[in-house]
């Protein structure tokens, strides 16, 4: 467990609010309201690469991640249809700058081929929408099953990364943890998580997803992560069993509704049970974050 608290305080500088980062995942279909087709979600990549993106990722003949000239990055998120906006760090007074910004731009080049964005969490259907656009979720696919990851690639939400003080990471924690109704009143996909856990092929435990919401300090913060197995090929191995952990990959396979990351020295708490709505959304969701933090 001491390798997780190390991780978490080592050189952290951080501020609380000192920056804010946002990931929103968008659902594209066409003319008829059907998800888009592979080829479709490619031209887009394609379209946008033209006017000044560049190549981050691909994964044999799919252009699966691609990033701007300040880090803003576009990739899939499990749908062939679903994409997601994963900004860099900015100002709380300019995220929704950045957002917007990064939005306009992949939705005109969705516009181009005839694609437009599905301004809601859930995409009714019963299509395997499913891409594997990396090797981690190839894993995840054979760990799961098809079955019980495929819903998943329906679902679209928006988060919030907010930089935290070492210090008071649990305090804001916890008080997340205390309003977690009013987060999950619009937050659809909650169900779909929910029967993801449990018709997985692997046992998960049941708190894997949404996790605790109160911790007595980092440590029991950590200790309640480390009761999570850790994912080796499509095996869980318990996590004491492990001598070379990849934090950062271990940490984004549990996923709890308010946790802990860590990118730089920068120490943040990420946000996540919120609905992707329409854009004029942003706004509120931030603000309701914030208002948190800030308590």
């Amino acid at each position: 467990m001491q390798r997780l608290i190390s991780y978490f305080m080592d050189g952290i500088t951080s501020q609380t609010l000192q920056t804010v980062g946002a990931e929103i995942e968008t659902q594209f279909v066409d003319k008829n309201g059907q998800a888009i087709q592979t080829q479709t979600s490619q031209e887009i990549f394609g379209l946008l690469v033209e006017n000044g993106w560049k190549v981050d990722a691909r994964k044999s003949n799919l252009l699966t991640t691609i990033a701007d000239q300040n880090g803003n990055k576009i990739f899939y998120e499990l749908g062939r249809h679903n994409m997601e906006v994963s900004t860099i760090a900015s100002t709380q007074s300019n995220i929704l700058n950045v957002v917007r910004s990064c939005l306009a731009q992949l939705y005109d080049a969705a516009h181009r081929v005839g694609a437009k964005p599905h301004f809601a969490p859930i995409l009714d259907g019963n299509e395997d929408l499913l891409v594997i656009p990396d090797e981690r979720d190839a894993i995840w696919l054979e760990l799961d099953g098809r079955d019980a990851l495929a819903p998943l690639a329906r679902t679209s939400s928006v988060q919030f990364t907010i930089s935290v003080a070492p210090q008071e990471a649990v305090e804001i924690l916890n008080r997340f943890g205390e309003r977690i109704n009013s987060f999950l009143s619009d937050f659809p996909q909650d169900a779909v998580w929910k029967r993801y856990i449990v018709e997985s092929f692997v046992r998960y435990l049941p708190d894997r997803y949404g996790g605790p919401l109160h911790f007595e300090s980092l440590n029991d913060y950590c200790r309640a992560l480390a009761q999570h197995d850790v994912v080796q090929g499509a095996h869980l191995v318990p996590y004491k069993e492990v001598a070379n952990l990849d934090i950062p990959l271990y940490l984004r396979s549990i996923w709890w509704h308010f946790r802990l990351k860590r990118y730089g020295n920068v120490l943040c708490v990420e946000v996540r049970p919120m609905a992707r709505r329409t854009d004029d959304q942003f706004q509120f969701q931030l603000e309701k974050v914030l208002e948190v933090v800030c308590a």
